[in-house]
Parts: structure tokens; C-alpha cells; sequence
């Protein structure tokens, strides 16, 4: 080929390039339509090389037909070439194939059975090197795109277009006239190419920027700014827009609130809140606290200024009761705080509601309900259950039946029984509220005292069990029990007197019976709290402090109050391998120790752990390595064996 034919094949294909730029512009038209139509899925979906492969090789059908029908020339120019190596760099293989089988089909139909093999295999190779390209591509990020990406490609483009016409040459399947034609055509024709693989990266570039900030946008929508935890209008989105699998599959949401947020703010300062919420979603999500919820996949999220919500997968709430998992995580957390807070520390509230995902427009419904009824009480924890209508027939069955235990003096009791340690004697008993509903079905203590308090029956409540606890000690020899008591009976006027009264008729002696107040019990600095305390230290009535360790003012209440022993919360005693942990224990047992109390341990389920207890100097305990809670008969016949 000479240098002067070569140059006239040139200069015949600039003919070419006025229908050349029109068709570039075309398709740079339709990619920014497609781009801006699909708007809504970002360009790391699968499904642009989809888009990509049907738009390229559409075009390129459409493009091949329109010349062949209104071009009479010899020469058919169109972009070929150009919007095969386009599809496979943007589509990868899925758009490379589906634009190699449209322009495919046109050059069968338009071109028939001349030179087939070689027109394929040339559209073939393109193809496929815009789909090797496709690799290189999907790893730079499209924000970052400039001119030496345009120029990279567009060499890559031209040798690969060029290579196939030597190739072809050589191997004898065009004469020298095509190769000269080819070459012309295609070294013009890259003209095109440069300018529209710029303007192609160019949209792309300034479309991801655009999604970018648009992202942002709606991430701080989102967002909670003095946090940085997803917010109340995430958390509706969220659920609302679960994924079909997770469709009738149960969700519980779980909401976790500051009841002492006003003294918290006063000490610690107003953006307490701030460094506190973030701090102990981190603890939920990633520490110790949340390691029973770690199989339920957890979302954690601000639903107010005093509120956090925690979203549970594949959890139920009679799951959730069952396993005792807000009664865990609400020992987690206030332990959790004992050891790291300084003076005043959170107490915490949480209530769990299920979500259903089926209804859409129930989920913020649900969670506003949750939240009013969560503030609504003065119980720490709670369980809701699927339908607050469901929840009003539980709640007034469950009236129904406080309003028979209290009439005649019978609620269901079971007792845990207590043990010395080391000689595994049974020294004592704690009385537990043990119910269940028309089904037969156990309910939760805590359940059943939130609706006593609820209808105001909680005082009533509590001495019915006072009445039921004293009967069983007339008939139980040898063995002292404990009755739990809250601030409220304590805040009764004659409280103290009644029981007394109670032992003397019923003729138990008042050394048998102990009185445990929680340590989370608000107990309030009134005379007849001191009176009611008085009256029954002055019988013999032993005052017990159980949950030790969980509450908000274990000291003052200890120096306040004559407490003859101090209860640890099982949720320590299951963590006794923790460093930490054990050292709260210790310094429960010498604050005990100082003012006068044996320390009593709840929840020994492992002899390990009641080998570590025994070196730590702890003489008295119970849980299931001992005996589970059982009804009385099966309390007295343990006694009597132990006679024996």
C-alpha cells in the first residue's frame, strides 16, 4: 500500500465524518435519557449492563438499518465498532453479548452471507474487548475519571479496531483495496470516538458527583446531627421498607428511655444525651451489653432526645419474654454503667412490641403506642404484645385475676430456694410470682406487676402475697422466707404494722420472714417509709436490698435503710468471667460487709462459678445448680430430705 493511496482513502473517509458526529451525538443522547430515567438505582447496579447491552445494541441495529436504507454509497458508515467496545466497557460480558447479538443480527440481514465469518469475528473481538476493559473500568471510581482515563480507553478502542483489520489482512480474508478502505475508515473514524468516549465519561462523572450529594442529602435526613445515629424518620423507613424475605417473618422493635434524663442533663450538662446515646448503641451493637441480640441482627437507632430504638429479625416478642432478654439487657446496661459512669447514672426503661411488616401503616402506629404506653408506666421493663387491642384483653384478663388473688389471698407463689455455698444447706427460700394465663401459657412476673400498678392494685397485690408467704410459713418448719416489696407498699401508712399484726395472729415468729425491696425502687424520703422500716426492724423482720448493682443509689440506700442482707442480680453472677464483673461483685461484697449485711448471689448455675463466689469470700447463694423455683409442697418435701 502506498503512502499516496493510503492518504486517499483518507481523505475520501472524512466525507464520512458530518453522519459520523451526528450518530455520537445520538448516542450520547440516549445514554444520558438512560441515566437520568434510571435515577433511582446507582450505577453499581447489575442491572445497568442490562440497560447498557440493549441500549448500544439497539442502537447499533437501528443505526445499520437507517444507513443501509437512505445511504446508496458504497460505504455504510456507521459507529460499529464504537458502540460494541462501549457496551462491553460499561455492561461487562451481559452488555457486550446483547450488543454483539443485536448488531449481529443486523449485519446477517443487511449484509447477508458475504464474508459472514470474518464480519462476525471482527464485531466478536471488539465486543469482547470492551468486555475485558469492563474490569478495569468498574475499579476506578466515576467521580475520578479524567482525561488520561478518556485517552487510555480510546487507545485501547483504536488499536483493537485496527489490530482486527491487519489481522484479517494477513490471514488473506480482505484484498489490499478493503484493507486500505478499513483502514482509512476506521483511523477517520476514530475522530468521533475521542470526543464521545469524553463527553460519555463526563455525564457519568458529573451524574455519580450529583448522586453523591444527593445521597448525603438523604443521609442527613436521616441522620440525627448531634449523634450521628439514624433517626426516627430512618427507623420508619426501615421497617417499612423490610426486604420481601423478611415479609411475615416476626420483627420486634425494642425501645430503650432515660427516666432520669432532666437530673442527668443538670449534672452532667445539657449534651449529655449526645455523648451518651452514640456511646451505648456502640455497647448494643458491638460489646458485651448486646451479645444475647447479636442473633437477631440488630439496627439501632435514635427515636428521640431520650429514647433509643433497637430493631430485632426473626424475634418475637413471647421469643423474647421467654428467654428473658429485656430483663437481661436492662441488667447489661445498668451494670454496665455502675462500672464506667461517674455520680449520677442513667436508669433506664425498656419496653418490646412486635412490628408487622405485612401492614405498612401499622409500623408508625406501633411505635408511637409503644412509646406512650413505654412512658406511660413506671415498670422498667415491658413486653407488648402484637396488638395493643390484644394487649387490652391480656391486660384486663390479667386485672381479673389480681382482682381473685387479691379478694382471697391466693396469688400463685413458687419459692427459690437459698443455700450455704460450701455444705449446700438449705437456708431460706425467696417467694416468686409465678402465673399463667387462660392457656396455660407462663406470665411474666414483671408483666403481671406493670398491670397491678397500672389499676392501681399493686399495694393491694403486694399484700396478698405478704397474706400467702406467712400462710406457707405456718406450714413450713425450719426454713425462713423472703417476700419482694416496692416503695409504693413501703409508702403505705401502717404497712409495717399490718405485718406484724399479720405474724402475730397468723403465730409465725418475725425472724422467718424477710422483706426485699429492689434496688431500683424509687423509695421516697417520707416519715412513713422511715416508720414503716422502724416498725419492722423492731419486730425482727429482716430488709433485704436485692438487685444489687442494677439500680441508680445502692449506697444511699444502703446507708439510708438497716438492710440485714444484699442481693447480687444474676446477670452479673452469669458474667463472673469478666474482669470487671467480678470486681463489682467484690465491692458489692464489701459494702455489704461494712454496713453490717450478708451479700446473697442469684443465678449460680455453674459449679465454676460457685467455686470463684466461695474465694471471693461469699458464703450464700441460689440458682439453678441448687434447686429451680418450686411450689410449696415441693419446698417442704426438699426440707423434709434434707432432715433426714
Amino acid at each position: 500500500m502506498t503512502l499516496e493511496a493510503f492518504a486517499s482513502q483518507l481523505a475520501a473517509s472524512t466525507a464520512e465524518l458530518p453522519l459520523l458526529f451526528l450518530q455520537a451525538a445520538g448516542i450520547v443522547g440516549m445514554v444520558s435519557v438512560l441515566i437520568l430515567v434510571r435515577r433511582d438505582i446507582p450505577f453499581s447496579d447489575e442491572r445497568y449492563k442490562l440497560y447498557y447491552g440493549l441500549v448500544f445494541g439497539g442502537a447499533g441495529f437501528l443505526l445499520a438499518v437507517l444507513v443501509s436504507e437512505f445511504i446508496q454509497a458504497p460505504s455504510k458508515p456507521y459507529l460499529r465498532a464504537d458502540l460494541l467496545f462501549l457496551a462491553g466497557l460499561l455492561g461487562g460480558w451481559v452488555g457486550g453479548f446483547i450488543s454483539f447479538a443485536f448488531i449481529g443480527l443486523a449485519r446477517v440481514l443487511i449484509g447477508g452471507a458475504a464474508n459472514l465469518g470474518p464480519g462476525m469475528l471482527d464485531i466478536a473481538i471488539v465486543a469482547a474487548a470492551g468486555s475485558l476493559m469492563h474490569g478495569w473500568f468498574r475499579r476506578r471510581s466515576l467521580r475520578t475519571l479524567g482525561v488520561g482515563d478518556v485517552l487510555f480507553v480510546y487507545a485501547v478502542r483504536l488499536a483493537v479496531s485496527l489490530m482486527t483489520v491487519v489481522v484479517f489482512f494477513h490471514l488473506g480474508n480482505i484484498d489490499l483495496h478493503s484493507y486500505q478502505t478499513n483502514m482509512g475508515r476506521r483511523i477517520v473514524g476514530s475522530i468521533v470516538t475521542l470526543p464521545m468516549l469524553a463527553c460519555l465519561f463526563f455525564i457519568l462523572r458529573r451524574e455519580d458527583g450529583v448522586r453523591e450529594e444527593e445521597r448525603k442529602r438523604e443521609q442527613a435526613v436521616r441522620t440525627d446531627p448531634l449523634t450521628g445515629l439514624p433517626n426516627r424518620r430512618a427507623l420508619n423507613e426501615y421497617v417499612e421498607a423490610l426486604a420481601p424475605s423478611e415479609r411475615g417473618r416476626p420483627a420486634t422493635v425494642v425501645l430503650v428511655e432515660t427516666v432520669n434524663i432532666v437530673d442527668l442533663c443538670s449534672v452532667h450538662g445539657d449534651d449529655w444525651g449526645d455523648r451518651f446515646w452514640p456511646r451505648l448503641a456502640d455497647e448494643i451493637g458491638h460489646g458485651e451489653v448486646g451479645a444475647a441480640l447479636k442473633a437477631y441482627r440488630p439496627r439501632i437507632f435514635l427515636f428521640g432526645d431520650a429514647t433509643l430504638a433497637i430493631v430485632l429479625h426473626g424475634a418475637s416478642v413471647p421469643e423474647i419474654e421467654g428467654a428473658g432478654l429485656m430483663e437481661d439487657l436492662h441488667a447489661g446496661m445498668t451494670a454496665s454503667f455502675q462500672s464506667t459512669e461517674r455520680g449520677l447514672i442513667p436508669q433506664l426503661r425498656i419496653g418490646a412490641a412486635s412490628l408487622d411488616t405485612d401492614l405498612r401503616r401499622s409500623v408508625a402506629s406501633t411505635l408511637r403506642r409503644a412509646s406512650l404506653a413505654l412512658r406511660g408506666s413506671d415498670s422498667l421493663v415491658q413486653v407488648f404484645p402484637r396488638s395493643f387491642a390484644e394487649r387490652a384483653h391480656a391486660d384486663e384478663s390479667v386485672r381479673m385475676m389480681l382482682v381473685d388473688w387479691i379478694k382471697h389471698g391466693t396469688p400463685p407463689m413458687m419459692y427459690q430456694p437459698q443455700f450455704e455455698l460450701r455444705s449446700r444447706r438449705m437456708v431460706g427460700a425467696e417467694a416468686l410470682l409465678r402465673a399463667t394465663d387462660a392457656a396455660g401459657k407462663p406470665l411474666s412476673p414483671l408483666y403481671v406487676l406493670e398491670v397491678a400498678e397500672r389499676h392501681r392494685m399493686l399495694v393491694e397485690l403486694e399484700w396478698a402475697t405478704v397474706r400467702a408467704v406467712v400462710r406457707d410459713l405456718t406450714r413450713l418448719d425450719g426454713v425462713d422466707l423472703a417476700v419482694n416489696i416496692s416503695a409504693a407498699s413501703f409508702a403505705t401508712a401502717r404497712f409495717g404494722e399490718r405485718v406484724v399484726t399479720l405474724l402475730r395472729d397468723m403465730g409465725v415468729e418475725p425472724h422467718r420472714l424477710a422483706v426485699e425491696v429492689t434496688e431500683t425502687s424509687k423509695m421516697p424520703t417520707i416519715g412513713i417509709v422511715e416508720q414503716n422500716v422502724e416498725t419492722l426492724g423492731q419486730a425482727g423482720i429482716k430488709l433485704s436490698l436485692d438487685d444489687f448493682g442494677t439500680g441508680y443509689a445502692a449506697l444511699t440506700l444502703l446507708a439510708r435503710f438497716p438492710f440485714a442482707e444484699v442481693k447480687v442480680d444474676h446477670w452479673m453472677i452469669a458474667r463472673l468471667e469478666q474482669e470487671r464483673i467480678r470486681e463489682a461483685v467484690a465491692l458489692a461484697f464489701e459494702s455489704a460487709r461494712r454496713y453490717g449485711a450478708k451479700l446473697v448471689t442469684e443465678g449460680i448455675e455453674t459449679e465454676e462459678q460457685r467455686q470463684q463466689l466461695m474465694q471471693m469470700g461469699i458464703e450464700i447463694g441460689q440458682g439453678y445448680l441448687y434447686s429451680a423455683a418450686v411450689p410449696t409442697q415441693r419446698l417442704a418435701e426438699l426440707l423434709a430430705a434434707e432432715q433426714r
